[in-house]
């Protein structure tokens, strides 16, 4: 009965870790990262509260815009405020908010990736900075803006 019971332990914290696979590092990009599927979305938001979107395969690369598409919504307690999305670049996906954002909330990502139809991706705003790793070095953004 011990044994199973630690199994059953072990089992729990292995998925757990699984689940986080890659959310609490920076993805390729930068941006905060969910896998709602077969594949990742990479998020950053930009000074006009609007976001960047990367769809990106297993591996944390190949960004694709190709048979793909992107749907946002802000959720409060009160309130739902849709975004408008579209290409951006060769890569991924800009989305706008219909109007100024509350400074806490959801944002709610709905996406296909090459006709892969993923779950939602939820990121809760504001998005938590990333803990300093003095291991890894530091990411150049300057060619992407």
């Amino acid at each position: 009965m011990k044994l199973r019971h630690l199994l059953s332990v072990l089992l729990l914290l292995t998925s757990v870790k699984a689940v986080a696979h890659g959310e609490e590092k920076p993805g390729p990009h930068g941006g905060h990262i969910k896998m709602p599927g077969a594949f990742h979305t990479e998020l950053e938001i930009d000074s006009n509260q609007g976001a960047h979107i990367f769809l990106l395969d297993m591996q944390f690369k190949n960004p694709t815009i190709k048979d793909s598409s992107i749907s946002a919504v802000f959720k409060t307690k009160k309130e739902q405020i849709p975004y408008q999305c579209s290409v951006m670049g060769r890569d991924h996906f800009h989305c706008a908010p219909s109007k100024k954002l509350p400074s806490k909330g959801q944002l709610v990502i709905k996406a296909i990736r090459e006709k892969a139809v993923g779950n939602e991706a939820v990121y809760n705003i504001p998005l938590k900075p990333f803990e300093k790793n003095s291991d890894e070095e530091p990411v150049d953004h300057s060619a992407h803006h």
